[in-house]
């Protein structure tokens, strides 16, 4: 029994309105079914790429054939084709799609592209950028035939670094799924201070605070027993003299406009932090964000007593109220994003669908899908697909 047949069309040339009409409009008269297609423009030159499939008993195909040649001749393209048969024809599978985005400039395009070739890697297709201040470079990966997934991911965040590029690696069908909340760490990450450590240097004990402090960020510390052991040290700590760091509190570069533009197109904002609810509270409040979790400090009259109240809010407990937060708001896991620069943010970067390590202690991007160097937060507008335009709008809104 004679089977369909399956041609794929190369089109190219100068690019114009019009082109995928006046090729579909043969295909049409013929009854021909387009099986695949992807179009790309550059420069205003096109690249049309059409799998086509020709029914077995079509007694039509090279008529077909020669009026496609023909409206490419007549729109000045250049047109080729090729037959394919069945087992040649590989079908779409978004598990197996990575989508790589890395901001820079086109120097490190060399060495990245050969840790994916290195690792079987595809690139199925790549295109660039300029908006937000910033030039990014975006890659639909085919790794169905990679070594190992996980190698790859770690070798390309190896590289960024090496390269200092700021990059991010995601799942494909995450990646098309629209972010609904975002989870921020404070410290270091929202604001630029460590509140502790600011703390310390009011009591007069900023280098023992923060020797445990560096220590505990890396991961080499356990950090209920640190944070309780740096706490006690700020014991008779005057609660003005803690109003007066919150109000000195530098926002990080970029935050204000992130957190402003998120909030008025409707995202789901909060703050989960290994800090202090007092300044915790204080960017909720600021910010109108939808919640905010850290640590709280025990008080008597006026003063700090050297102890905590409730739950400390380390790297599991970050990760489940994440989880309570989403499932309180029906919001899935993987239209979640979570941003942090430190060891107890691991697990809550690694169960959302877009974990975000901000300037980020040694470590922490080999669990994130994102590495961003500070002062980049505007490079998460790119990653939401968030326009000028938005943020233009909202910043406005805002003043009115």
């Amino acid at each position: 029994m004679e089977e369909d047949t399956l041609l794929m069309f190369n089109i190219s040339g100068p690019d114009r309105p019009g082109i995928l009409a006046a090729f579909a409009k043969v295909l049409n008269n013929y009854k021909i079914e387009i099986a695949d297609i992807q179009q790309a423009s550059l420069q205003q030159t096109i690249g049309l790429y059409l799998l086509l499939k020709f029914k077995a008993a079509s007694q039509t195909k090279d008529s077909a054939i020669k009026d496609l040649l023909l409206e490419g001749n007549r729109l000045n393209l250049s047109l080729t084709f090729q037959p394919l048969s069945p087992d040649q024809i590989q079908g779409i599978d978004h598990r197996m799609q990575l989508v790589l985005t890395y901001f820079g400039d086109t120097q490190a395009i060399a060495e990245l592209t050969n840790v994916l070739a290195e690792e079987n890697a595809n690139i199925e297709m790549i295109s660039s950028a300029t908006h937000h201040d910033a030039r990014s470079f975006e890659m639909i990966l085919n790794i169905a035939k990679a070594k190992s997934i996980d190698r790859l991911k770690s070798r390309l965040m190896t590289k960024s670094r090496e390269l200092e590029v700021d990059l991010a690696v995601q799942n494909m069908i995450a990646y098309r799924k629209n972010k609904r909340m975002i989870c921020f760490d404070m410290d270091s990450t929202l604001v630029e201070m460590e509140g502790i450590d600011e703390m310390a240097r009011k009591a007069g004990v900023h280098r023992e605070v923060a020797r445990i402090t560096h220590k505990a960020m890396r991961g080499d510390f356990d950090f209920e027993e640190s944070l309780r052991q740096r706490v006690a040290m700020l014991k008779g700590l005057r609660l003005d003299e803690i109003m007066e760091i919150k109000n000195q509190m530098n926002l990080s570069h970029g935050a204000d406009a992130l957190l402003t533009t998120l909030k008025w197109l409707g995202f789901k904002l909060g703050i989960v932090s290994g800090g202090f609810d007092i300044f915790a509270d204080e960017l909720k409040d600021k910010f109108g964000l939808d919640f905010a979790f850290a640590n709280q400090l025990e008080t008597k009259n006026g003063l700090l007593t050297g102890k905590l109240h409730g739950d400390i809010v380390d790297a599991a407990q970050k990760a489940r109220i994440v989880n309570h937060i989403a499932c309180d708001m029906g919001i899935p896991l993987d239209q979640v994003v979570a941003i942090g620069d430190g060891a107890n943010d691991s697990l809550m970067l690694t169960q959302a669908g877009l974990g975000i390590a901000y300037n980020a202690k040694k470590g922490l991007d080999r669990v994130a899908n994102v590495a961003l160097s500070r002062a980049r937060f505007n490079y998460v507008f790119h990653l939401l697909g968030i326009t000028d335009e938005d943020i233009d709008e909202a910043m406005t809104c805002k003043t009115l």
